[in-house]
């Protein structure tokens, strides 16, 4: 089940990265404004957010082999939506269909790998599940600009090469369905299911809401990276700004795999203050860029950062409740990630709008900052409150 599930995930992070970045700019091709720029960008996650006191309880209680196919089945229909928009209405409709998919398949992914893997090696499993994002990472975005110019070429016209862009992201979700058909899972028994009661009690788990706070901080800075780095190279005159990504994911390559292990063996409080502070000093770094080379330094760092403090972040999380409630701890931590990254890019924009792409990126050490704020105050409490529900059960 785990080998499927990455699998999946892979082609999945593939079809995500070649589209994300180029959200921003395609939007603008179609009209936008900075600020609708920004509100287009996180809608995606702003609807994922609303979807998911109702995917949550469907992924904790139903058949989550069906889920799965029928949320790969609509992503490759969103990315032909995409494709086929000419105008600012459809995009918006396929960026909400979008949403609505991501609510589904982001925690299930991560619900289907935690439950194939034994307790004392969930760090170090999630931390290796996250392996095929960061490949997924080091060649999505610059295949997405290469497709894109290649498009632009071929057929002298700027939409031909985005519509190339969407179409190969829905190839991309087409063949990610072929691991979910041959994917082994076993459901839930009926006593397992009468332990999780009713459906409004498998929102949200009380006990992972400290990390998805956190999580919702680390997104709103993250998502900057993705969706306006683009713009600001553009901004800086800084050229092959698709090294980024590239630098971005060898480093979160590496980082990752290791952090599992780390926290395992450690704890997350000892990877997260070191990775919080790395990650800072990404946007600082990134902020006064005025060459490639600072802006590649800014990549390794925020990657390293992000890219284990991120699955120190999850791990905590699905440590949190039982195993048969993993479906609900994974989605309180994504409705952490959809609100950040949902508002993230709406921040963004205002930002943009009155300052300029260097300033955004400077000023998005605030949130990494409270960020740590709130997982220093609210740690203690954390740990007590889960080892007092251990010693219960």
């Amino acid at each position: 089940m785990y080998t499927c599930a990455f699998i999946a995930n892979f082609m999945l992070c593939v079809s995500q990265f070649i589209v994300n970045p180029l959200v921003a700019t395609y939007a603008g091709v179609l009209g936008a404004d900075s600020v609708m720029i920004g509100v287009i960008s996180g809608l995606y996650f702003g609807v994922a957010f609303a979807v998911r006191p109702f995917s949550g309880p469907a992924i904790t209680k139903l058949n989550k082999k069906y889920i799965m196919l029928a949320a790969y089945a609509l992503g490759c229909v969103v990315n032909v939506i995409y494709a086929l928009s000419n105008g600012i209405p459809l995009f918006v409709t396929a960026r909400i269909l979008h949403g609505v998919q991501f609510a589904f398949i982001g925690s299930l992914n991560m619900t289907l790998a935690s439950d194939s893997l034994p307790p004392e090696k969930l760090g170090s499993g999630l931390g290796l599940f996250g392996v095929g994002g960061a490949v997924a990472t080091a060649i999505a975005p610059s295949l997405g600009i290469s497709l894109r110019a290649w498009g632009e070429t071929l057929f002298a016209s700027t939409t031909a090469g985005y519509t190339i862009v969407f179409s190969v992201a829905a190839a991309c979700m087409l063949i990610s369905i072929i691991p979910c058909l041959i994917m082994p899972y076993k459901p839930l028994t009926g006593a397992e299911l009468q332990s999780l009661g009713k459906w409004y009690k498998n929102i949200i788990a009380t006990e992972a809401i400290l990390p998805a706070v956190v999580v919702t901080f680390y997104s709103i800075a993250g998502i900057m990276y993705t969706i306006f780095m683009e713009p600001f190279a553009r901004e800086q005159g800084i050229g092959n700004i698709g090294l980024f990504f590239t630098v971005y994911a060898i480093a979160i390559l590496a980082a990752r795999p290791l952090c599992g292990r780390l926290v395992d063996k450690y704890g997350t409080a000892k990877i997260f203050f070191p990775s919080s502070v790395l990650f800072a000093a990404s946007f600082l770094i990134t902020g006064t860029s005025r060459m490639l080379g600072q802006v590649l330094v800014g990549a390794a760092l925020a990657a390293i950062g992000y890219g284990s403090a991120q699955p120190a972040l999850q791990t905590m999380c699905m440590r949190s409740v039982a195993a048969p409630r993993r479906g609900v701890a994974s989605n309180t931590n994504y409705f952490g990630m959809d609100f950040g990254y949902f508002i993230g890019p709406t921040i963004g924009g205002f930002v943009i709008a009155r300052t300029s792409h260097a300033s955004l990126f400077t000023l998005t050490i605030i949130p990494v900052f409270i960020a740590v704020a709130i997982f220093a105050i609210g740690l203690k409490p954390f740990n007590e409150r889960v080892m007092k529900k251990r010693l219960g059960d």
